[in-house]
């Protein structure tokens, strides 16, 4: 089935400005033409709506700041995204566009490049929405179906096909909810799901991300970008699968990742698999710098705690998920990579239930994350270092551990001279760069006597 390629009304009446942007725009999408606000209200009401509208904000009779207004109190017309193309440039003007519903504003003389980046990105975010609505209806309708033909087969005792349809009917929701998720909130069956079925478990989170993910995207295209994400998640939920866990969900370019089961089994598979992520990720990165892509990095944060597992919404839409703060912890962790220029970063609960001598490891910090009262006392997991870093983070980790040892015993001059071999070892190594700078500045200035060693985080 060949795909739509979307509709872009194109609403000004000044006929060299249609020009230009119907031909910038006519090889990658049906674009409409309105020459007034009167004309692009009837026009969204023909059978065939647009996607995206374009529009001028200056025009005789209706201008476009109450054709917006109306296109978003009508509920049949609010969801068309509108970017205002127009010569007025204020600041005003702009917040004013905005205000009314806009989803972008574009000053006149237009630069096509620009036009072109962000047309295509808002229309292939609609048409990626559409694809999705319309997958939630096939679903529904399958599963309507699926649920019509299990209460024929219930009628008639035909045992073998009633278990044969609800393996099917398994088996297409387990593309959207995890076979582990489906075991607790499904245990009577799908159609005896509800909301609000919870159910308390100890689990490892694991967050990742993509380091400086929206500037990487500043170059591509949205079908590169897609490209990019499919390959990139491929690759890291085969290291998910491979050690037990399973995917919660994807948010853009994020993974959150669950595993359950015993304990300390579970913690050691979490770990594992980050390893493994970042072990495959160097392999992906050869391959793009085979094909002159840039490289890309990642984060990653495991934490283990108490979460809620299960349904959440109403009876008419329902998602499942983990709600705990153990979750939360996991996501601020994986942010905390970057101000410590580490791949794995874990808390002290994880790193309790590891077995000391499988992972190369040392502590990071002690830390209050944002949005938290209480401090975490966090590890480095640095297994999947590329070789040469790997060996020199195992060499200093003796002057590094004898550092923290003087830096929480307020002993500063001991800690800086610590701290200066590892430098002295590694000078790119961060978290020893940063205890020396600590201890210098505690050298001139001197916690209080309540200084428990704790950093605070200002930011995510």
């Amino acid at each position: 089935m060949i795909e739509r390629r979307g509709r872009v009304l194109i609403v000004d009446d000044e006929r060299f400005n249609i020009t230009v942007l119907s031909n910038l725009l006519a090889p990658y999408c049906e674009t409409l033409v309105a020459k007034s606000g009167e004309q692009a209200l009837r026009a969204v009401q023909s059978s065939l709506p647009p996607d995206l509208i374009l529009l001028d904000i200056m025009m005789p009779g209706m201008d476009g700041y109450e054709v917006c207004r109306r296109l978003k109190a009508d509920e049949a017309t609010r969801s068309i995204p509108v970017i205002f193309i127009t010569a007025m440039h204020g600041v005003e003007d702009e917040v004013k566009g905005f205000e009314v519903g806009a989803v972008d504003y574009i000053t006149k003389p237009i630069s096509p490049p620009v036009v072109h980046a962000r047309v295509l990105t808002h229309l292939e975010n609609v048409l990626s929405r559409n694809r999705i609505q319309a997958l939630n209806q096939d679903l529904t309708r399958s599963l309507e179906e699926q649920r019509r033909a299990y209460e024929e087969l219930h009628r008639t005792r035909i045992e073998l096909a009633e278990t044969q349809a609800i393996a099917v009917i398994m088996k297409a929701f387990e593309k959207f909810v995890p076979k582990q998720f489906l075991e607790r909130i499904a245990k009577e069956g799908l159609e005896h799901i509800r909301p609000g079925t919870v159910e308390l478990s100890t689990i490892t989170v694991m967050f990742s991300d993509i380091r400086s993910f929206s500037k990487l995207c500043e170059s591509m295209s949205p079908s590169d970008i897609f490209m990019l994400l499919n390959g990139y998640l491929g690759r890291m939920q085969a290291a998910i699968d491979t050690h037990n866990g399973f995917i919660d969900k994807f948010i853009g370019d994020a993974i959150m990742a669950l595993f359950d089961g015993d304990e300390r089994q579970q913690a050691q598979n979490a770990a594992r698999a980050a390893i493994g992520m970042q072990s495959r990720l160097l392999v992906y990165n050869q391959e793009r710098l085979q094909s002159q892509r840039d490289p890309i990095a990642i984060g990653i944060g495991l934490h283990t705690g108490p979460v809620m597992m299960g349904t959440l919404g109403n009876e008419t839409r329902m998602d499942s998920t983990v709600i705990g703060d153990a979750a939360n912890l996991a996501a601020r962790l994986e942010s905390l990579t970057k101000f410590y220029d580490c791949r794995i970063v874990i808390s002290d609960d994880v790193f309790m239930l590891l077995e000391a001598d499988q992972f190369l490891s040392r502590p990071l910090d002690r830390v209050i994350v944002k949005g938290k009262t209480q401090p975490v006392l966090i590890h480095e997991l640095f297994d999947a270092d590329p070789e040469p870093l790997r060996l020199r983070k195992q060499q200093l980790l003796p002057s590094f551990l004898q550092g923290l040892h003087h830096f929480y015993a307020r002993q500063w001059r001991e800690s800086r001279l610590a701290f200066k071999e590892c430098l002295e070892i590694d000078p790119g190594d961060v978290v020893s760069q940063i205890y020396w700078e600590r201890s210098h500045h505690f050298t001139v200035q001197p916690p209080s006597e309540e200084w428990d060693g704790c950093f605070e985080m200002q930011h995510k």
